[in-house]
């Protein structure tokens, strides 16, 4: 059986063909996809040419949902037809703790769409569904588009995890992609309040109609004399950092409070220099905390999405069939007019 999949060929070469359907191990359920967000790290990817391993021609896409197809037979609790969203892992095989007889605790494993064949296609295979930890049935009533947006809400979950959010604590989060969106809606959750820092006209207004306290262009307004005079001096307790921008992580360190948090969820196209002056001030003279958020919390982005507590369907601002796909990167990669793209391989 072939089916339709996006391979990604170079640089800004991505490319719509007919493959072979991929078979399934026993340890493996073949979900049929309807729907695909276009990633943060797709775009970087899809720039470069290859994910974070070059292997060659590649299937990106890992924020999707659809509906089982087929199990293998040591999979249990999953049924043909279950409408699903997750990921499956595999350990690498080759770095120190899988050699050493640790596969479970592998730095680096391998997912649909970073190291296996992604969702950008009819068809996807995901390895060792752990049901109730990353794999789940989709909630009654959410429909397909807004189940594939879990996966980059269970990441802002434990972007907030990891910063420790207290009630009434003033986050800031700069960068208003759809990390950064989900992160404002999982703080104020948690009774924190948020300012968004975003220079995209489209994005701050839906920061501020999902409930964002306040928010700012940087283009337009004064950060430090902002956040100062919104806390009356006391600065942000946290400051997620989500645009990937150097300027912007320098801004991160001028805002945090003394002994304030930042955390670092964008990635970098450019280098990052720390000035001395720069160190000394986050190390020396705040104290600051700086904190990684590489993960995902699919159990506390579930509740938050069945209880309605989080909403994340008004992100969705453009829809691509598969055929198109090269044409949905670009969008994605204009902050001006998108935030989440979605790839439907069904239309």
């Amino acid at each position: 059986m072939v089916m339709k999949a996006a391979i990604l060929l170079g640089p800004r070469d991505i490319r719509t063909e007919m493959v072979e359907s991929p078979p399934i191990r026993e340890d493996e359920v073949l979900v049929k996809v309807m729907a695909c967000g276009i990633c943060g790290t797709d775009v970087h990817a899809y720039k470069r040419g290859h994910g974070a391993r070059e292997q060659g021609r590649f299937i990106l896409g890992h924020e999707f949902s659809g509906e089982i197809e087929a199990i293998g037979a040591a999979v249990m609790g999953l049924a043909i037809g279950d409408r699903v969203v997750g990921t499956g892992y595999r350990n690498c095989g080759s770095c120190y703790q899988c050699q050493h007889g640790q596969p479970d605790l592998c730095p680096q494993p391998l997912v649909p769409g970073e190291g296996l064949d992604g969702a950008f296609a009819e068809y996807v295979v995901v390895p060792r569904p752990l049901i109730g930890k990353t794999f789940f049935r989709i909630p009654a009533g959410l429909s397909w588009e807004e189940a594939a947006t879990i996966e980059p809400l269970a990441v802002a979950c434990h972007a907030a995890a990891r910063a420790r959010i207290q009630s009434q604590d003033t986050v800031v989060i700069l960068g208003a992609g759809m990390i950064g969106q989900c992160i404002a809606q999982v703080c104020r959750s948690m009774g924190a309040r948020t300012i968004v820092v975003e220079p995209s006209p489209i994005r701050l207004a839906l920061a501020e109609k999902l409930g964002a306290e306040m928010v700012l262009n940087p283009r337009d307004a004064d950060l430090v004399k902002a956040v100062a005079a919104a806390t009356s001096g006391g600065m942000a307790s946290t400051v997620f950092e989500c645009s990937g921008s150097p300027e912007a992580f320098r801004q991160a360190v001028a805002i945090a409070r003394p002994f304030g948090r930042i955390v670092q969820v964008g990635l970098f196209e450019r280098s990052l220099e720390i000035a001395p002056e720069l160190a000394s001030t986050m190390f020396a003279y705040k104290n600051l905390t700086l904190r990684g958020s590489g993960g995902q919390r699919w159990d506390m982005a579930m509740e938050l999405v069945s209880s309605r507590r989080v909403s994340t369907g008004g992100l969705i601002t453009h829809r691509f069939p598969l055929d198109r796909v090269e044409e949905a990167f670009e969008t994605q990669m204009d902050a001006k007019q998108s935030v989440k793209v979605m790839v439907i391989p069904g239309v």
